[in-house]
């Protein structure tokens, strides 16, 4: 079942893995669900990624359970959102890592992952890596089949 925000459904593509598509599935849902980095800070993180991508049918999709506002989503969008009072240092060290991410995984510096610790605990920072993983390999295949 394909409840992600993507414009990417993955589960025609991956049907013949079989319990392996499933798995995908399950750990995309377990990570809106875990209890540690709440799914409006994943949504920014997503929207951040599809930014820094060039996806702008991504960036146009919404994760349900998130329920930002589109205000803040704007901020984001237009780069405002570092100086955007509505922006929480949680969320501004989520993004940091975000971008960090975006441009080289081995450049996130121990600073900023202690300060993602601050704000999350070290489960946060275990969930917020693998999400960032996960959101950011389905933005490279959504962008990948977009161009077949």
């Amino acid at each position: 079942m394909h409840t992600s925000p993507t414009s990417l459904d993955l589960a025609p593509a991956l049907a013949p893995a079989g319990a392996t598509a499933d798995a995908l599935e399950d750990l995309w849902q377990a990570l809106w669900a875990q209890p540690h980095v709440p799914a409006p800070v994943l949504e920014l993180c997503r929207l951040r990624l599809a930014g820094l991508h060039g996806l702008a049918e991504e960036t146009a999709l919404r994760h349900p359970a998130a329920r930002l506002p589109e205000g803040k989503i704007a901020a984001l969008l237009d780069g405002s959102f570092p100086r955007h009072p509505d922006f929480s240092p949680a969320e501004r060290a989520a993004l940091d890592f975000a971008e960090i991410y975006f441009q080289d995984a081995k450049a996130i510096s121990d600073e900023l992952a202690a300060e993602v610790s601050r704000y999350f605990g070290e489960p946060g920072l275990v969930a917020l890596l693998t999400a960032l993983g996960h959101i950011d390999g389905r933005l490279r295949l959504a962008r990948f089949f977009s161009h077949l």
